[in-house]
């Protein structure tokens, strides 16, 4: 079985190779900038609800532009896509960095800075999620996918660790002057990965309007009921569950009342979690029930997170954290590989396109949720969100919804 697995492994295949380094090396930059930009807005203002608007801007490209973005990487060559937006967001690095250098980096230009990053993250993503299953045979998507997803997560443990050192060691500048070199790097990289590979399979030359694009892809997942219930827990999960990671900075610094370092630490080892996690599904397999594996991790991670709240000591809190992420990494993992491996290609870019539509919401629940932070404590946003997640998984479970299909 093991000598099974690795012959099946994506890494035998030397451009998908490059393709993960890239890919996790530009994660670290995002994950570096969330953290940067949360905790230099809370310095700056003290306010909750600042920090949620800092991660607001960043996701209202996700709401705004995403549809545009998923019909552009099905009918362009997306690795020209994921060049250019990776481009933008080495320019607004760079020009937060010189702004921070002469002191200037106030409110807005933070929100404007976090503005920009959505908008590249808004193309890259789906761009870089749909060109994946074009590096590697088909056999070889499952695997990949969940490659894929677990290296970005265990780079997402380094990337706030990375914030959270640089912030308490040098300053704001200085970290967003790593981040604009990692953003060149991971360019290039993807660079020598992807620029052999040529325009995106497609039905026809027929440019269709945004509406009958779409209408394409809702018509698909009406007729696949287990994937429609999929999106739905998705709609769940995402929105109501995950905003605790741009909010971490306000429940470490009033809750445990520590800095940037713990701040780092804590988002970090989510992400470790769910990195490794992961890397088990990938070690495992496509040989188990897929969706009730979704329904009963999803609502371990509603107990994890509700538990959480709860924890006043830094140990006990790094501890559950933790948990969070590895229940949190299965669910992440298997709905990107269903998504990739059961989509025909010609869907992929505008599937992915609504898929990051759904983190684009993040921003607005974070913002309400730093609303209500403000007035009730970061304790009962984090409990409230948690439960809500756990909810949706019995009743899908007592329902028996066509998720347990998959």
């Amino acid at each position: 079985m093991m000598l099974a697995l690795v012959n099946r492994s994506s890494f035998r295949v030397q451009e998908y190779r490059w393709y993960w380094v890239a890919n996790v090396l530009v994660h670290i930059t995002y994950l570096l900038q969330a953290v940067a930009l949360g905790w230099q807005m809370l310095e700056v203002t003290g306010s909750a609800f600042q920090v949620g608007l800092v991660a607001f801007m960043y996701g209202l490209p996700l709401l705004l532009a995403a549809p545009f973005s998923g019909i552009v990487a099905d009918r362009l060559k997306r690795q020209w896509l994921i060049q250019g937006a990776l481009g933008a967001a080495l320019l607004a690095s760079a020009a937060l960095a010189l702004l921070a250098a002469a002191g200037g980096a106030s409110p807005p230009a933070l929100l404007a800075a976090s503005l920009m990053l959505g908008t590249s993250f808004t193309f890259y993503a789906p761009a870089r999620m749909a060109l994946l299953p074009n590096l590697v045979p088909e056999e070889m998507v499952f695997n990949a996918t969940t490659l894929s997803y677990s290296g970005t997560r265990l780079m997402g443990f380094f990337g706030p660790v990375l914030a959270g050192a640089l912030l308490d060691l040098t300053n704001f500048a200085f970290t967003l002057v790593v981040q604009t070199a990692l953003f060149a790097i991971g360019a290039g990289i993807y660079f020598k990965a992807t620029h052999f590979l040529p325009l995106p399979k497609r039905k026809s030359a027929r440019r269709a309007s945004l509406w009958q694009s779409y209408g394409e892809v809702i018509a698909y997942l009406r007729r696949n009921r287990a994937l429609f219930a999929l999106t739905l827990l998705a709609l769940v999960f995402v929105p109501i569950g995950m905003p605790y990671q741009k909010l971490m900075p306000i429940f470490v610094d009033e809750v445990l009342g520590e800095g940037p370092a713990l701040l780092g630490l804590l988002v970090g080892s989510a992400s470790l979690g769910s990195a490794l996690s992961g890397f088990a599904v990938a070690l495992v397999g496509d040989v188990y029930p897929k969706g009730l594996a979704v329904l009963i991790f999803s609502a371990l991670f509603g107990v994890s997170l509700a538990l959480f709240a709860f924890m006043t000591d830094p140990l006990l809190a790094w501890a559950l954290i933790f948990m969070v992420g590895v229940f949190s990494g299965i669910f992440l993992t298997l709905i990107n590989a269903l998504l990739l491996t059961l989509l025909p290609d010609d869907l992929r870019g505008r599937m992915m396109s609504l898929w990051g539509m759904v983190w684009g919401l993040i921003p607005l629940s974070a913002l309400l949720a730093g609303a209500v932070a403000e007035r009730h404590g970061i304790a009962l946003v984090f409990a409230a969100a948690g439960g809500c997640v756990t909810l949706a998984c019995l009743f899908m479970l007592a329902a028996r919804s066509p998720l347990l299909r998959l």
